[in-house]
């Protein structure tokens, strides 16, 4: 019997990950504020592993997220779920950002927000790493 093929990634732009960016979530209609982890992120979404999981019908999978890394901090993104699954230590939640909704007042900023998020990312990526020994400027 041979291993099934590795499943592929469908996205047309590349996730990041990072053990810096938090997120808080908010359901529609609802008050409280749900943290998890951020498993990965690009301008267009973000999955994030929670405690419990969120609904994916129609009627109820609207969010609004925050996103915070050190300074740079982006809030009342638009978002709806579009996956939520049981995983080991809780569930994942896929999120994909809907920036052009009627319910993103502030489009322009969010859009552009979430684009410096991510080339962030990018240049941190970019940058090469160093030996110790070469960083140091006392010799």
């Amino acid at each position: 019997m041979t291993d099934p093929a590795p499943i592929r990634d469908r996205r047309t732009f590349p996730r990041v990950t990072s053990d810096d960016l938090q997120v808080g979530l908010r359901r529609r209609g609802h008050l409280g504020q749900l943290h998890g982890s951020v498993l990965d992120f690009n301008r267009h979404g973000v999955a994030v592993l929670l405690a419990r999981p969120l609904p994916t019908d129609q009627e109820n999978h609207e969010v609004v997220v925050s996103l915070r890394r050190g300074e740079s901090r982006v809030d009342n993104i638009v978002g709806v779920v579009h996956t939520c699954f049981s995983q080991e230590g809780g569930f994942r939640c896929g999120i994909q950002f809907r920036t052009q909704s009627t319910r993103q007042f502030d489009r322009a900023q969010i859009e552009a927000a979430l684009l410096n998020l991510e080339m962030d990312f990018a240049a941190d990526r970019s940058r090469p790493t160093r030996p110790a020994a070469e960083t140091s400027a006392s010799h």
